[in-house]
């Protein structure tokens, strides 16, 4: 561990670091499904890490390991009842992403198994095929996370001051491809009649907890529509910036749209989806609009904090310090007595910091991810535990600003926040 966060973090030779992070990404993606998941949740925070770290970490999002396609075949024949011909008339060997939980292939169903019934139009399909041992693992995996968490809660500046068995429900259930299809179709259900926003269709037919068949979906990759713009060559200095505006203009509409959408999920529908990065949304530039990928990972509130924490991300977006710390005190589960006076005056420093007139970039965005970070060691600090649903609901919140700010770093999410939760939650007055 000291000699991996010494690459990292220090100024060793070029060839040492770079043997040294394709160390850490085989290491990572041999440990296991819930390593994968957090170094793919890593990789959305370029500003807790140096740019060839995350290039690295991305690499989780797409590039895991894959098995081999008989075992898909296999699994096919063994939860689906019918050999590959029978289901498919075209069926692809090699999969065309493999991700921490499983891979996917693209397919063409034969007509009779439309997904939209015998005869129907919705043939073209990408299947989801759990890996094999991937559920044991994943359980296994997740105390040694929590391990590694402890010990780089400094350098990572990370803590999670909360009821870690609440957060495990989450991620484990993103095992069961039958949950991710009931996301999918309820995603689906809350932005119906929204043209920028889409989900893939999917059948019950074609869904058991370990194989998902879902519509085939066009656009390409954000992160590799990132990619493919910082790789392009221009040949002249006019072709130069005309490369760089139009980048610019396809990242603003992008933040905008996710944005929208994940505050839409979050104040709205109180149904979040709980793994937005930039491997798992497609976007088409020719009818601009983007299509939400893996969505088996799904956050929601308690219907009787919702209306609360709606007060709480509130007054936490505004700086609010006393409502802040309200509210933070009825989300506790600990039984511990806390110094009220003591929590106001370290709560306050952390909205001075990030929100106060001497804060040190006063002209740029609030990085509202980092606010957060602050007011979970300042929790931890005073042995303070909270609420599950509420630590998962910030966690999100936090991957959703990653996103977002990779896209365009003068995003700032909290000022952008308050209309939402004002139109959707009420106008930010305390609830009893």
């Amino acid at each position: 561990c000291a000699s991996t966060l010494l690459m990292l973090f220090g100024k060793e030779s070029e060839n040492w670091r770079e043997i040294w992070l394709q160390q850490m990404l085989a290491c990572t993606q041999r440990a296991g499904a819930a390593f994968q998941k957090f170094g793919q949740w890593l990789s959305m925070r370029p500003d807790m890490f140096p740019p060839d770290v995350i290039v690295v970490l991305s690499k989780l999002r797409a590039d895991a390991p894959a098995h081999p396609g008989v075992v898909s075949r296999r699994k096919l024949k063994e939860h689906l009842g019918k050999d590959v011909e029978e289901l498919f008339d075209e069926f692809q060997e090699e999969p065309i992403a493999s991700g921490s939980v499983g891979q996917v292939h693209r397919a063409r169903l034969r007509a009779e198994h439309a997904l939209d019934g015998p005869g129907g139009n919705l043939r073209d399909v990408a299947v989801k095929i759990q890996h094999p041992g991937v559920i044991d693992s994943a359980f296994m995996d997740l105390n040694i996370v929590w391990k590694v968490v402890e010990f780089s809660e400094n350098f990572l500046h990370m803590t999670v001051p909360f009821d870690r068995s609440d957060f495990d429900a989450v991620i484990q259930a993103q095992m069961d491809f039958t949950r991710e299809a009931f996301n999918l179709q309820r995603f689906a259900k809350n932005f119906k009649g929204e043209r920028r926003i889409r989900f893939p269709k999917v059948s019950s037919r074609f869904v058991t907890p370990e194989v998902l068949v879902e519509t085939w979906e066009s656009g390409e990759i954000i992160s590799n529509i990132m990619e493919d713009f910082d790789n392009a060559k221009a040949k002249c200095q006019e072709a130069v910036t005309a490369l760089e505006e139009k980048k610019r203009t396809v990242q603003g509409k992008l933040s905008k749209i996710l944005y929208d959408m994940s505050m839409k999920m979050m104040v709205r529908d109180n149904f979040v989806h709980g793994d937005l990065h930039g491997g798992n949304i497609l976007y088409s530039m020719s009818d601009d609009h983007v299509t939400v990928l893996d969505c088996g990972i799904a956050t929601s509130l308690d219907k009787r904090t919702f209306a609360p924490f709606g007060v709480f991300l509130h007054a936490l977006c505004s700086g609010q310090t006393d409502t802040v710390v309200e509210y933070l005190q009825r989300f506790n589960e600990a039984n511990l007595v806390v110094n009220t006076k003591q929590l106001k005056s370290d709560i306050q420093a952390t909205m001075d910091k990030y929100m106060g007139p001497f804060r040190m970039n006063p002209q740029g965005p609030l990085n509202a991810a980092d606010m957060f970070g602050e007011v979970m060691f300042t929790l931890q600090r005073h042995g303070m535990l909270l609420k599950g649903d509420v630590a998962s609901t910030l966690f999100t919140i936090s991957i959703s600003e990653g996103l977002v700010r990779q896209l365009d770093p003068s995003f700032d999410v909290a000022e952008q926040a308050l209309p939402y939760i004002t139109k959707y939650m009420g106008s930010g007055k305390k609830v009893s």
